[in-house]
């Protein structure tokens, strides 16, 4: 598209001559100038857009979600380091490809129900976790730890623990009830495909309410096919696939402790795993990708069911804690 520029706004007539303006005509050219500039933004939003819907398929297809194949295209829009250097990359990239900013969820029942929430014990069950699953000499310290809810395939949400160090990213199973350590999950880091940050949606036929919430989407798996047996089975974990959102916590309005929050921030998970993908090397920003992420439910009411009643967290249910 041709650029604009003022000089094709005067008429031949007038080069070379003086050209004047009065307070008004001053007002009518900045006024065109920002609407000059609002074009080229706008532009150069829409060429954002467009670099991360454009690409082909490939064997992610048979996924839940289908996953492009990667552009080199990504890392010079999403990452232009040539922007102002108080504001990182990932934030930049975050803020022009994410429109839909998460509700505040309206949780009514007392914060203490989640075990989570009660003084020390997340801290404690993080340092339990590094000590038992985490090599410090191979695989580094741990760099920042969460509380995230993990979406499984059959869309059922699951409290978990999140640490992340230079070389992996451990997902753990903790009961903060009897506070133990049930199962892991250790992802190098090298070995990610690709990651999708964008809004959780379902398909356009399915019966299930919009979540209106973010996620962020972990692909690997060294390009294996996915079983159709290990698709359709609820019990299955070891997908090549994971699926984060935020802990409900974060949304809670007693939850107003800014060290706390940062643990149930999706977003402060992005910009520090993000941040150090990049920083991996092998020009792993470029498989960084933001897009809608499909949750396959049509009309699995058992998930529903499941989700309504945080089944997968650690709670205070009456006489009952489970």
């Amino acid at each position: 598209m041709k650029t604009m520029s003022l000089e094709e706004d005067v008429h031949e007539e007038f080069k070379g001559g003086t050209l004047r303006f009065n307070k008004g005509n001053e007002q009518q050219s900045a006024s065109s100038s920002g609407l000059r500039e609002n074009f080229r933004e706008n532009k150069g939003a829409i060429t954002k857009t467009d670099s991360t819907t454009s690409n082909s398929s490939c064997y992610w297809s048979n996924l839940p979600l289908p996953l492009s194949s990667i552009s080199s295209k990504i890392s010079e829009t999403l990452w232009n380091t040539s922007k102002p250097k108080d504001t990182s990359p990932i934030q930049e990239a975050h803020q022009a490809q994410v429109q839909n900013l998460p509700p505040k969820l309206d949780i009514k029942q007392d914060a203490n129900c989640f075990f989570t929430y009660r003084d020390g014990v997340a801290e404690k069950a993080a340092s339990e976790c590094a000590a038992e699953f985490l090599d410090a000499e191979n695989e580094g310290p741990v760099i920042q730890w969460f509380l995230l809810t993990q979406i499984n395939h059959w869309d059922t949400d699951k409290e978990r623990l999140v640490l992340l160090t230079p070389r992996v990213l451990l997902v753990v199973k903790y009961d903060f009830i009897a506070l133990k350590r049930l199962s892991y999950k250790k992802l190098p880091l090298e070995d990610i495909e690709a990651i999708i940050i964008g809004d959780l949606t379902y398909p356009s036929g399915s019966l299930i309410p919009d979540r209106n919430m973010k996620g962020i989407r972990i692909l690997f798996g060294k390009g294996k096919p996915i079983k159709l047996s290990s698709k359709w089975n609820p019990f299955t974990e070891d997908l090549p696939i994971w699926t984060f959102t935020f802990h409900p916590l974060y949304f809670h309005r007693d939850c107003t402790e800014e060290s706390l929050r940062k643990t149930y921030d999706l977003d402060n998970f992005i910009e520090a795993f993000c941040k150090t993908i990049i920083e991996i090397g092998k020009n792993y920003e470029s498989r960084i990708l933001h897009s809608h992420i499909l949750l396959e439910n049509y009309v699995g009411f058992g998930a529903i069911i499941h989700n309504r009643h945080d089944l997968g967290f650690f709670k205070v249910r009456g006489k009952f804690s489970f």
